[in-house]
């Protein structure tokens, strides 16, 4: 037994000393099947990793298993995993879906890992990083934020591995994958963020087009996971300018991917509703980061309801401020030409981008069609008619009008395009139709926005004035013209629009009219409809209901004769569907004239405005179709002879023309109006078919319209050519001998006046009329009948200054008299005659214009300039007689025939502004007016003449009183001239227009012009700055400024004929602003040198020349020129110290009569300044807070030295210096109650300015601290030197001086409006120096050692002895001024008056680095500095305190 057991004894010590049995595949597997069986203690790693060189999945899906039931050690654990893992990028692993579950049953275990072993996993990781090349080896990336989450303590060992997975190139699997596990690792999206997002953004462009929305879609979900709100605006900026750069693929694919990830931005702004309000805020911030994707991404998410009006809002805001910022680049002289630049170029992005959002809008983003819809109309809502009217601000920019237009044809004519498309696959299924709109839903309908786009210009004509609606009407009309077959669809909702006729403003339902008109050629209904609202509208009460309803009536005439001559169904038909044909194939061949003569004839019985618009629209008719003259005549030859006598003396019966009712004089029919419209027929019938038989035949009418012409005697043709042959013979003899004296006739002074008007002006037109006919003639006679034809024109125009004379016209109302000072009891009668009835009839003068053609004018013209030439410039001999007498009498018709020319030459060039152009085929411009270039050349010698007959005269030593008077009447029509001239260049809204105006007057030569030496003079100094002009357009422009109006405007000086010299100055600024930058500094100070020695006693002369003189000039000039002219101004208005003198010696312009007006040339000089500064201001505000935010996110900034943003932060320094040096001389003077009222509001609002400058130079929190730079200081000290301590001796002298005239009646108003500006003034002042102290304690530079305490600091307020009444008074009132000064205009910018000291806050910035600036700083927020209070009461004066003085 002994044997026995030692033999046992021995078996289990040999078992105990054998290995453990070895484990297999198979045994792992089974023991992974029993759910409680876990892995031998003893097992160590030697015997688990030989059974992974060739593992299968369900192996390693056991062992997993196995070791997540009990926790494992780490020794065992970590083996495991990097064998895992060698296995994984070894690709010995398959890679399905086995694979993926092995990576769930890890992520439990990796709690397990020691810290020590994470480095090494973390390692292995990055070493095989190249490895990955697919989405499957991307899988391991899932472990890293697990690993992460475990090392965070160690924060040496995250950020050395983010700096080498940072440091290394990424594939396009792990960009894609590191995008899904940003949000999940806290320690990338709280730190390093900023700096994976840079690196995903570089990589994305070589990712797959496909893999981009998912890419976007997983930024979207970091943006709202939580990170940062500077890494948020970072990320949402860089996703925007991402797709500003061209994609990899073809067009068609990347606007399907574009809207994919527009869905997702949707999608996600739903679910997030503050990543929303990140992408608003962002594209307000930065106009750089708007593009096409931007402008759909705001569309899209104006798609939602709460984020409607505020993302339409922004978008509305980036369009106008790129556009205002462009203008306001451009007029302002002394912005860096990068800046201007660069606005430009931004407010170009923002069009095309807009425009390309509007083209793409079809390719699967039909959710944006209702907001596109909304902008569209919006763009057009904020058209406020003067600023945004015309083509638009410059440089191929379109104005908002112009922009809301285009965004909405564009969406019109790309969905017209897709609605084709998609109506044929209908046409050939049927079926689908229904299927389709049950689908998609009414939005996506191919018809929708069509609907919606008509109702919204319906809803928007009847609501809105006609200013606002206007532009409405014109997108209107454009759709009509281009679009008429998908318009005919909607002629019932045109119907309902027509139906608000009678309700619409006159000008409204003529332009509506206008735009529906060319649909009637294609819809006989909806002509049959216009025609029953337009009969409707002729039997209402309301004036301007029937005027509309009688225009609409020529315009149907008129368009259907146009239509006649075009055969407008050759172009059209390959736009239509075969059915549209067949529908609008409805044109008949009627005669609406025969079919509206009735209301023609009813239109002849209305008011006067109505007969006006028949008399013009029957002109046009014959204009465009002369054979219809002869029925012309027909209709109204009986309503002619209600004024017409045909066998008296005197044919015309002017008193029937006019009614008398309840003692007031109303005219009741124009007959000047139907005089000019009978010769035009009779001219037009002379050169027309007057013998074709039109389809206007008599019969058509269905009555005879006489006795004579029944037995057709004579036809009304010719009546009314003998009727005009009897008026034109006896009209000047009837209108000196009998028309006045006959109508003496009893009545009231104001009675007799009202008649007199109404004879002035229908008498006057009358005249015209016949002048008209006579210089027709004149163009056209043979030699020996000119004579003859100038007499009668000079005996008519005898007439017509007799007429004026005698009627009272000539004192008013002729709009282009000079501008001389009115007496109190003018004023009074113009007061009397503003709502009095006869000022009427000279309004509706001023706004018809003249009843003369071009051609006519031009006659008259180079009639008056051969007439005074011969008599101004020849012997005192005449033809006549060889006396004196003779020859004043030739002079003096010669002047009233210029008079009169450029009388009817202005109102001639003033009218056609106000004229409608309607069509571009209008006849009435084209013959009326024609080619107004011709009138240029008989205008500048007729100018040149009188200024050289000024000149003779103001030579002459012996000067009679009649003599005197015929200088003053040449000096008003030399004006009348000038006005005529600039009103032409002000209708050149071309380069070619205005290149071929320059060139009509170019043709005048030198010696015609009797220039002299003045051109020589002005060739020598710039031809060679002329010929080196690239520019033919610049080029012509130069010459003619300088060997025209150069040498005009300097003899003008000379002769001290300064009302014209302004006259001509406002020309030269027009052609000025043509010119490119560069050049019009050379015109700098040219007229600064011709005024600067003249004196100049009239002030409102001096001011505008004085006015325009800085405009002119260069920016580095201008407040130079102006310190000049106001330390001048000084020793004329005079100061404390120094009485003042009557004139000034370098400036005479600078006198007592003028002074007042120079003290407002300047202060508008200052106005602009400030003006221009904030502006400014606010692009450096903006400029700052994006690098600001932009430093916050990126550690290793560095800002290159010379950026745009610091050259114009020096400009606006530079420019501020010039203006505390003007500044500074006002505080010296003897300045008005008003004048010092505003010089104090003007300077407060500079010291504003100066605060915010200084607030942007003081580092937000977190942010590096610059030292302010030299042209800073050097504002800083000019300004606490120069200004700031004469100004509290100026506010002690205002209130000294209020205290002195407290008793004059009047005075304590203007003492509470000061009372307001000096609380206000100091307060500005102490905000301006409390950032200086901020700024100076951060950059240890005394900003302040120019500013001495006495005068700024410290103050000592002086009691005034006053009775206890006036004392009480007093103080009442200025309770209540406190209480109103108390509240600051420039809330956001600065902060309360009342702060904590700041020595025990403020701490010490660390010492400056070499790159010169400082750490980072304190927030706003922690730096208070003590201002204290000085608020003073009207009964206290400031001074200087005595203890420090």
């Amino acid at each position: 037994m002994a044997a026995t057991a030692t033999t046992g004894a021995r078996s289990q010590s040999r078992r105990e000393l054998s290995p453990p049995p070895s484990f297999t595949a198979d045994d792992i597997i089974l023991l992974a099947q029993n759910s409680s069986a876990t892995l031998p203690p003893s097992l160590s790693s030697s015997t688990v990793l030989p059974l992974l060189q060739s593992p299968s999945p369900s192996l390693l899906s056991s062992l997993l298993s196995i070791l997540s039931r009990s926790p494992p050690s780490s020794s065992l654990l970590t083996p495991v995993l990097l064998s895992f893992l060698r296995l994984f990028f070894s690709r010995t692993l398959p890679r399905n879906l086995d694979s993926s579950r092995l990576f769930y049953l890890i992520f439990p275990l990796l709690s397990h890992l020691d810290h020590f072993h994470l480095h090494s996993l973390l390692d292995f990781i990055f070493s095989h990083l190249s490895d990955i090349a697919d989405a499957d080896d991307a899988q391991v990336l899932d472990l890293l934020p697990h690993l992460l989450n475990l090392a965070a303590p160690d924060g040496e060992l995250i950020n050395a591995f983010l700096d080498k997975l940072l440091s290394v190139s990424w594939s396009k699997a792990l960009l894609v994958k590191m995008c899904s596990l940003i949000r999940d690792c806290p320690a990338i999206s709280r730190v390093r963020v900023s700096e994976f997002l840079r690196k995903i953004f570089d990589g994305m462009r070589d990712v797959d087009i496909q893999d981009l929305p998912w890419l976007v879609f997983q930024l979207l979900l970091l943006a709202s996971k939580g990170i940062s709100s500077v890494s948020r605006k970072q990320l949402i900026a860089d996703l925007l300018k991402f797709f500003e750069k061209p994609m990899k693929g073809s067009p068609s694919v990347v606007r399907q991917v574009e809207g994919t990830i527009l869905m997702h931005v949707n999608f996600a702004v739903k679910q997030d509703p503050s990543l929303g309000s990140e992408v608003i805020a962002v594209v307000r911030s930065d106009f750089g980061t708007f593009n096409h994707f931007a402008a759909a991404v705001l569309l899209s998410v104006a798609s939602i309801r709460r984020f409607n009006e505020i993302s339409i809002g922004a978008l509305k805001s980036v369009v106008i401020g790129s556009h205002l910022d462009c203008k306001i680049a451009r007029d302002c002289k002394w912005l860096p030409d990068i800046t201007k630049e660069e606005l430009l170029q931004n407010a170009k992005n923002v069009e095309k981008a807009l425009v390309r959002t509007i083209n793409e809008s079809s390719s699967g983003r039909e959710h944006l069609v209702p907001s596109i819809l909304q902008f569209g109309f919006i763009m057009l809502d904020s058209v406020d008619g003067k600023s945004c009217e015309g083509s638009g601000i410059s440089n191929g920019l379109m104005s908002c009008e112009e922009l809301g237009i285009q965004i909405l044809k564009t969406l019109f004519d790309v969905h017209e395009m897709t609605r084709n498309q998609v109506r044929l696959i209908f046409i050939c299924f049927p079926a689908l139709d229904t299927c389709y709109f049950q689908f998609v839903g009414p939005r996506a309908c191919p018809r929708w926005e069509d609907r919606q786009m008509i109702e919204q210009c319906k809803f928007r004509i009847l609501s809105l004035n006609h200013q606002k609606s206007s532009p409405v009407i014109k997108l209107f009309g454009y759709l009509v013209k281009d679009y008429p077959y998908p318009m005919l669809e909607y002629v019932a909702r045109l119907k309902e629009l027509l139906d608000y006729f009678t309700f619409m403003h006159e000008k409204t339902a003529i332009s509506v009219i206008d735009a529906i008109l060319p649909l009637i050629k294609f819809s006989k209904d909806l002509r049959d409809y216009i025609i029953l609202v337009v009969r409707k509208a002729m039997f209402r009460r309301q004036d301007a209901v029937r005027s509309a309803a009688a225009s609409t009536i020529i315009d149907l005439i008129l368009e259907e004769n146009r239509s006649k001559r075009i055969d407008s169904f050759q172009e059209s038909s390959s736009q239509a569907s075969c059915s549209q044909q067949a529908e609008s194939f409805c044109r008949t061949e009627g005669c609406l004239f025969q079919e509206l003569n009735g209301l023609l004839r009813r239109c002849l019985t209305q008011q006067v405005s109505v007969k006006e618009i028949v008399y013009k629209g029957l002109t046009k008719l014959v204009m465009l179709d002369p054979s219809t003259s002869g029925h012309v005549f027909d209709i109204l030859w009986p309503h002619f002879l209600q004024f017409y006598s045909q066998d008296a003396e005197y044919p015309l019966r002017l008193d029937l023309c006019y009614v008398v009712e309840n003692g007031k004089v109303s005219q009741i029919e124009p007959l000047d109006q139907l005089l000019s419209c009978v010769s035009w027929v009779v001219l037009l019938q002379q050169h027309g078919r007057s013998n074709h038989q039109s389809e206007y035949s008599l019969p058509c009418f269905g009555f005879t319209l006489s006795q004579d012409n029944e037995a057709g005697r004579v036809s009304s043709s010719e009546l009314f050519k003998i009727a005009l042959s009897k008026i034109r013979k006896t009209l000047s003899k009837w209108i000196f001998e009998v028309n006045f004296k006959q109508n003496e006739c009893l009545g009231s002074h104001s009675f007799q006046g009202e008649k007199s008007e109404i004879y002035g002006c229908l008498l006057r037109g009358i005249l015209e009329v016949f002048i008209n006919i006579a210089a027709t003639e004149l163009e056209k006679a043979a030699h020996e009948d000119e004579a003859v034809l100038e007499k009668e024109i000079m005996w008519l125009v005898d007439s017509y200054d007799y007429v004026e004379k005698e009627s009272g016209l000539n004192k008013q109302g002729s709009g282009i008299r000079k501008g001389t000072s009115k007496t109190v009891d003018q004023h009074k009668t113009d007061r009397e005659l503003k709502d009095s009835p006869r000022t009427s009839h000279l309004k509706l003068f001023s706004v018809r214009g003249s009843l003369l053609a071009t051609s006519s004018i031009r006659k008259l013209l180079i009639l008056a300039v051969n007439s005074y030439n011969a008599s101004n410039f020849t012997d005192q001999t005449t033809p006549l007689n060889h006396n004196r007498s003779s020859l004043c009498k030739t002079l003096d018709q010669c002047l009233k025939l210029i008079s009169f020319t450029l009388k009817v030459c202005f109102h001639h060039l003033k009218s056609i502004i106000s004229i409608d152009g309607g069509s571009s085929g209008d006849p009435y411009k084209a013959i009326v007016f024609g080619d107004l270039k011709q009138l240029a050349l008989p205008i500048v010698q007729l100018i040149w003449l009188l200024k050289s007959g000024a000149k003779v005269e103001n030579n002459t030593t012996k000067k009679e009183a009649k003599g005197k008077r015929k200088i003053e009447n040449k000096g008003s029509e030399l004006h009348q001239a000038l006005l005529c001239l600039n009103e032409l260049f002000r209708m050149s809204s071309s380069k070619a227009y205005l290149t071929e105006l320059i060139e009509v007057l170019d043709r005048l030569d030198t010696s015609e012009l009797n220039l002299g030496n003045t051109v020589e003079v002005a060739d020598s100094m710039n031809h060679n700055q002329a010929v080196t002009f690239d520019d033919s357009y610049v080029r012509t422009l130069h010459v003619f400024l300088f060997k025209r109006l150069k040498p005009l405007y300097s003899g003008l000086i000379s002769l001290s004929l300064f009302q014209e010299a302004v006259v001509v100055s406002e020309l030269f600024l027009l052609i000025w602003k043509t010119l490119p930058f560069e050049q019009r500094k050379l015109d700098g100070t040219w007229m600064m040198n011709v005024c600067k020695n003249k004196k100049i006693v009239n002030p409102k002369a001096a001011q505008k020349l004085v006015t325009q003189a800085l405009h002119l000039m260069p920016s580095k000039s201008e407040l130079i020129t102006a310190q000049d002219i106001a330390s001048e101004l000084l020793q004329v208005m005079g100061s404390e110290e120094k009485d003042p003198i009557e004139i000034s010696r370098t400036y005479p312009f600078v006198n007592d009569s003028t002074k007042d007006a120079i003290t407002v040339a300047l202060f508008q000089l200052i106005e602009s300044c400030l003006a221009d500064l904030d502006w400014s201001v606010s692009k450096l505000k903006a400029i700052s807070n994006l690098k600001y935010e932009f430093d916050l996110s990126t550690r290793d900034l560095q800002f290159p030295e010379r950026s745009p943003g610091v050259i114009l932060e020096e400009v606006v320094h530079s420019r501020s210096e010039s203006l505390v040096n003007v500044l500074a001389f006002f505080t010296e003077m003897n300045l008005k109650d008003s004048q010092a009222e505003q010089f104090l509001k003007m300077t407060a609002k500079f010291y504003r300015l100066l605060a915010r400058m200084t607030k942007l130079r003081i580092a937000s929190k977190g942010c590096k601290q610059l030292l302010p730079g030299q042209k800073f200081q050097k504002l800083a000290e000019v300004a606490c030197r120069k200004l700031t301590s004469k100004l509290y001796n100026f506010v002690a002298l205002v209130q000294r001086n209020q205290q002195g005239n407290v008793r004059i009646r009047g005075i304590i108003n203007k003492i509470k409006r000061e009372n307001k500006c000096i609380p206000d003034l100091i307060f500005q002042i102490e905000d301006y120096e409390r950032y200086l102290i901020q700024l100076s304690k951060l950059t240890k530079v005394n900003l302040l050692r120019n500013a001495k305490r006495s005068t700024v600091r410290d103050f000592k307020i002086l009691e005034i002895k006053k009775t206890a009444a006036q004392e009480e008074e007093i103080v009442h009132k200025s309770g209540s001024i406190s209480s109103n000064s108390s509240q600051d205009d420039s809330g956001n910018e600065s902060e309360g008056p009342s702060e904590d000291n700041p020595a025990e806050k403020v701490a010490s910035p660390d010492p400056i680095g070499e790159d010169g600036a400082a750490e980072d700083s304190e927030s706003d927020e922690d730096v208070h500095v003590l201002i204290r209070n000085k608020r003073t009461k009207m009964s206290k004066v400031v001074h200087d305190s005595e203890d420090e003085a």
